[in-house]
C-alpha cells in the first residue's frame, strides 16, 4: 500500500473535525459521521459471502455522501474481518467518505485504496494499550490510543456546533476485547439502540448515539 496524493493529511483530529463541519456546510444539511467495528484479526468472519450480503442490506440504510471512520483493520476477502467490511462497502457506495485513523507505527505500511478521503497517524498511544480500549481508574475512565481519538473526535464535533456528531455505530460479529470495551463507553455516552440480533448469520448491533457525559 501507498499513500495517494488525492486524498487529504490530517494532522490532528481537530482538523478531521474542521473538515467535517466545513463539508456539512457546503452541503447545506446534516450529515452523517458513522463507525464500523466489530471481528478483527483474530476472529474472522466465516463466510465472506454472509459478510457481503449483510454488508449490502446495511448499506441501503447509510445516508447519501456519510463519512466513515476507518480504524486499520486489513482487508483480505480470503481472512475477511471488519477491514474487509470496508472495502466491501467502499466498493459498493462510492459516494461514502473514508477517513482513515491509526497509530503513527503503522505509517509504514501506508493506506488502502478505499480510504478516499483523508488519514490521520497519530502518537498518542503505548505498548500497552496499543491500539485502544480504555481503563477505569478510581472510577475515572483513562482512554487509550484509536478509542482515545474517536471519543475526542465526537466531543469536538458538538462543541464545534453540529447538531449530531458521530451518530451511528455498527457493530459486526463479537469483536475482541477493545470492541467490547468501546460499546461500553457508547453505553456511556448514550444510546439507542436499533436492532440486536442476526443477519444473514452475523451477529449485528446497531447504535445511534446522543451525548450524556464527557470523558476526559
Amino acid at each position: 500500500m501507498s499513500i495517494s496524493n488525492n486524498i487529504i493529511k490530517f494532522n490532528s483530529i481537530y482538523d478531521i473535525a474542521n473538515y467535517i463541519i466545513n463539508l456539512e456546510k457546503k452541503r447545506g444539511d446534516d450529515l452523517s459521521v458513522r463507525m464500523m467495528s466489530g471481528n478483527g484479526d483474530k476472529q474472522f468472519f466465516k463466510d465472506v459471502n454472509e459478510l457481503e450480503k449483510t454488508i449490502k442490506d446495511r448499506s441501503r440504510y447509510i445516508p447519501k455522501g456519510s463519512v466513515f471512520l476507518y480504524f486499520g483493520d486489513v482487508a483480505n476477502r480470503n481472512k475477511p474481518d471488519i477491514g474487509y467490511a470496508f472495502q466491501y462497502l467502499a466498493s459498493i457506495r462510492p459516494d461514502i467518505k473514508i477517513i482513515m485513523i491509526q497509530i503513527r507505527e503503522m505509517e509504514k505500511y501506508g493506506v488502502p485504496n478505499f480510504v478516499n478521503t483523508g488519514y490521520y497517524f497519530h502518537n498518542d498511544f503505548d505498548e500497552k494499550h496499543k491500539w485502544g480500549g480504555f481503563e477505569d481508574i478510581n472510577n475515572e475512565f483513562k482512554v487509550y490510543s484509536n478509542t482515545k481519538q474517536w471519543l475526542k473526535l465526537y466531543f469536538l464535533l458538538h462543541k464545534l456546533g453540529k447538531k449530531r456528531s458521530i451518530e451511528h455505530v455498527d457493530i459486526y460479529g463479537t469483536g475482541g476485547n477493545i470492541t467490547k470495551q468501546e460499546i461500553y463507553l457508547i453505553d456511556r455516552i448514550n444510546k439507542y439502540v436499533n436492532y440486536t440480533g442476526k443477519l444473514n448469520n452475523i451477529i449485528v448491533n446497531q447504535f445511534d448515539l446522543e451525548p450524556l457525559i464527557k470523558i476526559n
